[in-house]
C-alpha cells in the first residue's frame, strides 16, 4: 500500500472522530512501525515529533484532486484543519480494502487502538510517536535504549514533555504492541 491508499484507510476507518494533519501524520507513522512494508515517504524529527513532508504532500494532493475534504476547526489558537473522506475518496478506500485485505485490515485495528486509548487526539498520537522514535533511533549493534532514557532524550531535541503526556503516550505504545514498558 502506498501513502495515498494508507491516508485513505485511516480516513475510511476513523469513524466520526476529527482528525488534523498531526494526528493524520502520526497514525500513518504508527501505521508504518506496526507494517514496516508500507510504501511510505521517510520520516525525520520534527516539533510534533516524526514529520514526513511526503505525507504532507500526499494529503494536499488527496484534497487538490476532491479525495479527501479540508475543513476549517473553529476555536483552534492558530487554526486547524479536520480531515474527510468525499464521496470518490471513500470509492478509493473501497478499492483499496479489497486489494490490500490484510493491510487495510491491520490500519482498522491501529485506528481503533488510538481511538479507544486517545481519541485520535494529536497530542497523544505526537507523544507515543515521538518516544517510539526515540526507541528506534539506537544503532542495531546497541543494547536497547531502556523507555526512561528514550524519553530522557526527547530533550535532544527539543520535545516539551510532562509526566501524563509520556504515560499516555507509553500507554498508547503498549496498547499497539510497539514497546514494553512496564
Amino acid at each position: 500500500m502506498d501513502v495515498y491508499d494508507t491516508i485513505c484507510a485511516i480516513l475510511a476507518t476513523k469513524g466520526d472522530a476529527t482528525v488534523g494533519r498531526t494526528a493524520i501524520q502520526k497514525l500513518v507513522y504508527l501505521s508504518l512501525q506496526k507494517m514496516p512494508g508500507l510504501d511510505i515517504p521517510p520520516y525525520a524529527p520534527h516539533y510534533y515529533g516524526p514529520f514526513s513532508p511526503g505525507v504532507g504532500h500526499a494529503l494536499e494532493k488527496l484534497v487538490s484532486y476532491s479525495f479527501v475534504s479540508e475543513a476549517t476547526v473553529p476555536g483552534m489558537l492558530y487554526g486547524g484543519y479536520s480531515y474527510d473522506l468525499t464521496r470518490d475518496g471513500v470509492e478509493i478506500s473501497e478499492n483499496t480494502k479489497q486489494e490490500h485485505v490484510d493491510e487495510f485490515g491491520k490500519i482498522a485495528d491501529i485506528v481503533k487502538t488510538c481511538k479507544t486509548c486517545c481519541g485520535l487526539e494529536a497530542v497523544s498520537l505526537s507523544y507515543a510517536s515521538k518516544i517510539h522514535h526515540m526507541l528506534g533511533t539506537q544503532e542495531d549493534d546497541e543494547d536497547e535504549m531502556a523507555f526512561e532514557d528514550a524519553v530522557t532524550n526527547a530533550t535532544k531535541l527539543g520535545w516539551q514533555r510532562t509526566p501524563g503526556n509520556v504515560r499516555q503516550g507509553a500507554d498508547l505504545l503498549e496498547s499497539l504492541e510497539l514497546v514494553k514498558t512496564s
